[in-house]
């Protein structure tokens, strides 16, 4: 999992979600050998992923699971 500081696909990821996104799908890729979130979010029929090993994005996540009653699939 990469390490501190400001993530860029956490950053659009949460302007996505202020811009009337919404989180639909919630997975973790780990076959690389890395584990990686993935959040799928929705908005007039399109879709859109963003994915990121970084420990912010992992919390991030954390609390869009919780808030939209999301898990892992």
């Amino acid at each position: 999992m990469a390490g501190w500081g400001d993530d860029p696909v956490m950053a659009e990821l949460q302007q996505a979600i202020a811009g009337g996104w919404q989180p639909v799908r919630i997975s973790e890729d780990s076959a690389s050998g890395e584990s990686f979130d993935i959040v799928t979010v929705e908005k007039d029929g399109q879709s859109q992923e963003f994915r990121s090993d970084h420990l912010a994005f992992h919390r991030f996540v954390e609390g869009l699971m919780e808030d939209h009653g999301l898990s892992y699939s």
